[in-house]
């Protein structure tokens, strides 16, 4: 990342050039971006976080590959257990509940250090538009403080980041869909165990 000098540096370079953007940011109020685009700067940190949390999320799951393909063994006989024999094995589902903890854990550890450069970068955006606004002023553009929450292209981690247990059920770990299919059908039954007998359960999915 950049440092918060540089940020600012952009930023008052580039406040001319933003006039639309400043000027359509009235107080209190947030412009939409799509109409002027955001600054090279902006679109440049958005860049650099995509690769970081890309490269996050390859190493995670590169480092469990071994334990994405116990889950994926695990599952088979848990589901063969209770929904093929109609018989609970607590025992097996508390094996597999073991497993599907320590890769929720390595997976949320993932997010959170993904969130960390989603949060780094935003801080100097913060920079970014602190010197731009003051640009702003001093070109007689814009007038007052910068509005409270008014942050073009700030950036938060997509939906994929909420859903640690989907790359369990891709296939690419696997054989074969059957098996990744037995992955879904076997995290049913630990994340509703009540309904088949009860037993210990891995960390639920946040």
């Amino acid at each position: 990342m950049l440092s918060s000098a540089r940020a600012r540096s952009h930023g008052r370079r580039d406040a001319v050039r933003l006039r639309e953007f400043l000027r359509r940011a009235a107080p209190g109020h947030r412009p939409a971006e799509a109409a002027t685009g955001l600054p090279p700067y902006i679109l440049g940190l958005h860049a650099q976080v995509r690769r970081g949390t890309a490269r996050l999320r390859s190493r995670t799951l590169r480092a469990h590959r071994a334990l994405h393909i116990r889950i994926g063994a695990e599952s088979v006989r848990v589901v063969n257990q209770y929904q093929v024999r109609g018989t609970p094995a607590p025992a097996a589902l508390a094996r597999f509940g073991r497993m599907v903890g320590e890769w929720r854990s390595a997976a949320a550890e993932c997010r959170q250090r993904a969130q960390q450069l989603a949060d780094e970068a935003n801080q100097l955006i913060a920079c970014y538009w602190d010197a731009a606004w003051a640009g702003g002023q001093a070109a007689g553009l814009v007038d007052g403080a910068r509005p409270t929450g008014w942050l073009p292209g700030e950036i938060s981690l997509d939906r994929t980041w909420d859903h640690v247990d989907d790359s369990l059920l891709t296939d690419r770990w696997y054989a074969g869909g059957a098996a990744a299919s037995a992955v879904a059908q076997a995290l049913h039954i630990l994340d509703n165990q009540a309904a088949y007998g009860g037993a210990p359960s891995g960390v639920r999915e946040g």
